[in-house]
């Protein structure tokens, strides 16, 4: 859906969800700014048992001029759109509209939806949504200081102090209305958000944590809260002695929310939180602090199957004891590899494979910012941190996945072609200066766009390597990032025929896109 789109309706009503927090509101705002600004009539509203209390939330409607309205009945609108929530659910006052459209960040059924509307459950925020249309719009949103605030505060907590962003337009939003907003505000909103209840809540959490020590993970759970404060445990849980990982939930409508940590290097949060989440939910984050939701209806299904329980009075210890299981799990089922190293497995008597000649992408790293810079390349996987040396070339695979190439390894295994370099994907990879992206001096921008500096080169014949598929959860750590690869059930760990200490991944759709057994070149 575009949002020009909904200049077909004159009469338009956007619904948040009963007792909306920072994103629904700043979400809606945005939409109404837009419709505001193209001459229709338009209100923004929400239902429930009672108006907002909040204070942080109260502060940000008075101080930002949000003109959001408490209404029990509401007259028929042309178009009734609900953002950051779901027509017809619980959460969500039912009201009339002559057409519905949704515009959301929460996983839904597909038989759910209406019609019309836009639904990226890969999102941190309904925020950033609103954010894209609106600049997919040339809507200048920076230009209106408060509405810049105001999704950039949505992101804000709705990932958890920006530290569980979820896709890289997140991180864009970021970097984009980060020297846009009021400061000052944002502070005032920071510094009202935790009342003396919510104290109390987390000092109970804490006193009641669960603790592994043969994998020094700890589990603790809250009461029903605002999510933030799941932030505020976790980060003071991840800080105790012989505490390397931590995940602390609480339930809400619909499901649990998580706040997942990481201190040690062998763990990325993101990685565990994914894991955490796969099948019952969604996650997202960066290395050392990530988040998530799991469905209650999934939830319920998975742990009758597994354990032939769920507890409905009181489901949050049927979900730690899910947590609890899946940790065990996962650090049980997975290979440390350092390449490099002495001990990096022997694949010497695994079967050959060649690289297929399929165009790919490449741009000289120099070409970007100076020999030195600290820079992060973000893509969908994830923002990857480098330095800029002046033989390294940054290389763009056929699934948009972004690597380093020296340029001697580049030269000798690629040729270089005239034909124009063609992206295909959905989040062009984008290169930061780090002190940027993290936002410490200076004016964020864009970062570059790789795709707008890339050449097209082919791989040459003979560039061959030894590779087998794993069968558990692998890390590989390399040289040149502080993170690690990761391989699940499936991908392929590889080493280069010419260098067979230097192992890492392929995910297994990207190998048999780009490999093939030697023996069929003959």
């Amino acid at each position: 859906m575009k949002l020009n789109e909904l200049l077909e309706f004159n009469h338009i009503v956007i619904q948040c969800h009963d007792n909306p927090d920072a994103d629904a509101i700043a979400s809606g705002y945005g939409i109404y700014s837009y419709l505001r600004a193209n001459g229709r009539q338009a209100r923004l509203i929400y239902g429930g048992r009672e108006p907002v209390k909040k204070s942080n939330l109260t502060l940000m409607v008075e101080m930002l001029d949000i003109p959001i309205e408490y209404v029990r009945e509401l007259e028929e609108p042309e178009l009734l759109l609900t953002v950051d929530c779901r027509y017809g659910e619980k959460n969500v006052q039912r009201f009339q509209g002559g057409t519905v459209a949704v515009i959301d960040h929460h996983k839904a059924r597909m038989e759910e939806l209406p019609a019309m509307g836009e639904v990226r459950d890969n999102y941190g925020a309904c925020a950033t949504i609103v954010w894209d249309m609106l600049c997919e719009e040339g809507f200048d949103v920076g230009a209106d200081e408060k509405l810049a605030t105001a999704l950039y505060y949505g992101l804000f907590m709705d990932t958890g102090k920006l530290q569980e962003l979820c896709h890289p337009k997140d991180k864009d939003l970021r970097d984009a209305l980060e020297f846009r907003c009021n400061k000052t505000s944002l502070f005032l909103f920071q510094n009202n958000n935790l009342s003396l209840d919510e104290l109390r809540i987390a000092g109970e959490a804490l006193a009641g944590y669960e603790y592994h020590p043969d994998d020094r993970f700890a589990i603790a759970q809250a009461k029903r809260c605002d999510p933030n404060i799941l932030g505020v445990i976790s980060d003071i849980l991840i800080e105790a002695e012989s505490v390397d990982v931590c995940v602390v939930c609480c339930m809400l409508d619909g499901g649990a929310k998580l706040s997942v940590r990481s201190c040690v290097r062998e763990t990325r949060a993101d990685e565990l939180a994914a894991y955490i989440a796969q099948g019952v939910g969604s996650a997202g984050g960066h290395i050392w602090k990530s988040g998530g939701f799991l469905r209650e209806d999934l939830l319920h299904q998975v742990c009758v199957d597994l354990y032939g329980s769920w507890d409905q009075e009181q489901p949050g210890s049927s979900v730690c004891h899910l947590l609890a299981k899946r940790m065990e799990r996962y650090f049980r089922e997975q290979e440390y590899i350092h390449a490099g190293s002495e001990d990096v497995p022997d694949l010497s008597g695994e079967p050959v494979y060649q690289k297929k000649r399929l165009p790919i992408g490449y741009v000289r790293a120099a070409d970007l910012y100076p020999v030195g810079t600290k820079v992060e390349v973000r893509m969908l996987e994830g923002d990857i941190p480098f330095t800029i040396q002046k033989d390294t070339y940054f290389m763009i695979g056929i699934e948009s996945e972004v690597y380093k190439n020296d340029e001697a390894y580049f030269l000798a295994h690629n040729d270089p072609v005239d034909t124009p370099y063609q992206f295909q994907g959905e989040y062009a990879p984008t290169v930061h200066e780090a002190v940027k992206a993290a936002g410490l001096t200076g004016e964020a921008g864009t970062g570059k766009n790789l795709k707008d500096f890339a050449r097209t080169c082919i791989p040459k014949d003979g560039a061959v390597v030894h590779a087998r598929q794993i069968s558990r959860r692998t890390k590989v750590f390399v040289s040149w990032s502080d993170s690690y690869l990761l391989g699940v059930p499936g991908d392929w760990l590889v080493s280069r025929v010419d260098n067979p200490g230097d192992v890492y991944i392929v995910r297994e759709d990207i190998f048999e896109k780009t490999y093939m057994p030697e023996a069929s070149c003959l």
